[in-house]
């Protein structure tokens, strides 16, 4: 026999011998791990849209690509408070800068206005909004009122000169009041007050309705105390 049926009939003969495969079993197999394989990926998907829900209700931690980024969108994260937007608790507001220099007479017009004891008119005379001049009346005759204030950076030469001899309050202020006169054509009052910071105010005032004209009145309309409660006003500063 030729050597190619020798190898044909051996292998017969031990295919013979063989048991068929189990065919209905090797189905079931592949079925049942068909099913595990889909329960996993349906529980794994479960899971991470669980985390997704989670992570969205608190709104505390950004997931690249599911929760937008405050640095690219402008806007802050949900659930938080922009910090550009929240005041601190106990914040004060920003007090007032204090003036330097000289008090433009307008303003300074405007404080002395305001200070004014009710029942009195004024009026501005001619160039008395750049001289710091105010006509005052009470109706038995007008008084000029006149305001200069200011801040200086070194008040030694007007404390040595202007307030020599006075004697500063508690909280170092120092007021020096003059009247002029009897006699004196027109009758004037003036006070001075020098604060530590600085600040210099000056009221005078003349029983005319000029420095230099005769008096139209035989008492001032404002008296020396309320020309000093004037001139001392926290107002100024």
């Amino acid at each position: 026999m030729p050597i190619e049926e020798d190898f044909t009939e051996a292998l017969r003969s031990t295919l013979l011998t063989l048991d068929p495969p189990n065919t209905p079993s090797l189905v079931h197999a592949g079925v049942r791990n068909g099913r595990r394989r889909r329960r996993r990926r349906a529980a794994a998907v479960g899971m991470g849209g669980a985390a997704v829900l989670a992570l969205v209700g608190l709104g505390a931690v950004t997931v690249p690509g599911l929760v937008p980024d405050s640095r690219t969108t402008g806007h802050a994260p949900t659930g938080r408070a922009s910090s550009a937007t929240t005041a601190p608790a106990g914040a004060t507001a920003t007090p007032k800068p204090k003036f330097t220099g000289v008090l433009p007479a307008d303003r300074a017009l405007a404080t002395l206005t305001s200070l004014l004891p009710a029942g009195l008119t004024h009026s501005a005379p001619p160039g008395g909004e750049l001289s710091g001049q105010l006509w005052v009346d009470d109706g038995h005759g007008k008084s000029l009122l006149e305001v200069h204030v200011s801040r200086l950076t070194s008040a030694v030469a007007v404390r040595d000169h202007v307030f020599a001899g006075t004697t500063p309050q508690a909280d170092g202020t120092r007021i020096q009041s003059r009247q002029a006169p009897s006699g004196t054509n027109p009758g004037h009052q003036t006070v001075n007050v020098l604060h530590r910071d600085g600040l210099y105010v000056t009221v005078m005032q003349w029983q005319a309705p000029s420095q230099n004209g005769p008096s139209t009145r035989t008492a001032p309309i404002l008296t020396l105390a309320q020309l000093r409660a004037i001139a001392t006003s926290s107002q100024w500063q």
